[in-house]
């Protein structure tokens, strides 16, 4: 029983912290690569304090979907796959040019199982990536560069370009 106490009393402190230093897109990538839930629902917890601006939607959506993979039961991670897939498809038909939410969904979209059918928009979300690259902040361009190691589509292109 103390160690949930102390569980929480850190959580809350993790909150308050988030809270008043803002919301780090840097520290959100380094979560969303991670595979450790607690770090993700402190995220996700912190990111619904924050209100429900666009940012933090399409952010809170594609960490829902991400921490789905992580759940035990499958309706349970279908369950939070689909709310998050609702926020961020929802913060992206209020800013459909915005590269940030478009890299957001392509993560998603490059890792869900094929039986989600969550696929459909690998290729026009690469290419706004790549079109609007220069244009990113440095911790999306960075989160972008890192990603690009993996990614099918972003890989080709990054890895041509800077080799250069």
């Amino acid at each position: 029983m103390p160690t949930e106490i102390i569980r929480k009393v850190r959580l809350l402190i993790l909150l308050h912290i988030g809270l008043i230093a803002g919301f780090s897109k840097a520290d959100f990538f380094k979560v969303m690569s991670g595979k450790e839930v607690r770090e993700m629902t402190s995220m996700i917890e912190t990111l619904e304090l924050n209100g429900d601006q666009v940012d933090n939607m399409a952010y809170m959506g594609a960490l829902k979907m991400r921490k789905s993979e992580f759940l035990k039961q499958v309706k349970g991670k279908l369950e939070l796959f689909k709310q998050g897939k609702l926020l961020l498809e929802n913060a992206i038909s209020k800013n459909v040019d915005n590269p940030e939410y478009r890299f957001l969904r392509l993560m998603i979209q490059e890792h869900a199982p094929k039986i989600l059918k969550y696929n459909h928009h690998v290729e026009a979300d690469t290419k706004l990536i790549i079109k609007e690259y220069d244009h990113m902040s440095p911790d999306i361009k960075d989160a972008v560069l890192n990603y690009a190691k993996t990614s099918p589509g972003l890989k080709k292109f990054f890895y041509a370009n800077l080799s250069k």
